[in-house]
């Protein structure tokens, strides 16, 4: 553990204070850690917020300041002897997975009323790191059924249903591929063409029956509706600059979803 080398080299050196230093450090990287976590899962901003300055304060810092938005997160501490260590923590995208947080805010609570050593914490953080999410059957079944179903249940036949589910099995593949990496608008964009594109042409090759149907169950799985809960939550909460940030991407994302389908209509001969 990068702690206990510290820490053994501050003893080692007789010099307690750059002990005391390095561990008011190391709490708020590990603070750093769980909110960075929370944020790149679509938590909140004041979670993100609320979690790193109780985490800091069950540790003894008495005075803990943090700010935060959806890319980057600024926490300064200040302990009772004095030590004050302040750092940036840039978070590049996020995605929702409420399990995810779920599980920081599990270690949060645990952290915030036992008060483990703080190698403890490091080796919890570091497990959740480790641990891998859905597996890919799980999340290719989940697209398929989320997909087919809001195609039926929005008025298409059960042929738009499973053509519906065949696009929701392509946007899985699509978002495990190098896609997934790149920029979410351009991304987003690209999926809403091909979506179309294959609504349009499985009518044409008489698979399915109503376009507009199954474009519909397929948007579904494209249209930021967690993301824009968090940011209102976010603007009534008070955080008006990252709740106004969050609340544009959103935006962004509802236009290029439009792009999507409207090119692909317009391409297969015009809007349906």
């Amino acid at each position: 553990m990068v702690f206990s080398k510290i820490k053994s080299a501050s003893f080692n050196n007789g010099n307690n204070s750059s002990f005391a230093s390095h561990r008011c450090e190391y709490l708020l990287c590990l603070a750093l850690d769980v909110g960075e976590g929370i944020l790149k899962n679509g938590g909140e901003i004041s979670r993100v917020e609320d979690t790193v300055s109780r985490i800091c304060r069950a540790y003894g810092a008495i005075h803990v300041e943090v700010f935060a938005i959806p890319s980057v997160i600024i926490a300064s501490i200040r302990m009772e002897d004095g030590e004050y260590s302040s750092q940036t923590r840039r978070v590049y995208g996020s995605e929702n997975n409420l399990s995810k947080i779920e599980a920081y805010s599990d270690i949060s609570y645990n952290v915030c009323k036992k008060c483990p050593p703080l190698e403890e914490l490091d080796e919890m953080i570091r497990n959740q790191k480790r641990k891998k999410t859905l597996p890919f059957a799980i999340v290719f079944l989940g697209y398929m059924l989320a997909s087919g179903s809001f195609a039926v249940f929005f008025g298409g036949s059960l042929r738009d249903g499973i053509v519906g589910a065949l696009i929701g099995a392509v946007f899985a593949l699509l978002e495990c591929t190098s896609l997934g990496r790149i920029n979410q608008l351009a991304r987003t964009a690209l999926e809403s063409f091909v979506g179309g594109m294959m609504a349009h042409l499985s009518v044409l090759a008489g698979l399915g029956q109503n376009v507009d149907f199954i474009m519909i169950g397929t948007v579904m799985l494209l249209i930021p509706g967690v993301a824009f809960g968090t940011s209102l939550r976010d603007l009534l909460y008070g955080d008006f600059l990252a709740g106004s940030i969050k609340m544009v991407q959103v935006v962004l994302i509802a236009l290029m979803i439009a792009f999507g389908y409207l090119l692909s209509s317009f391409v297969m001969g015009g809007v349906v």
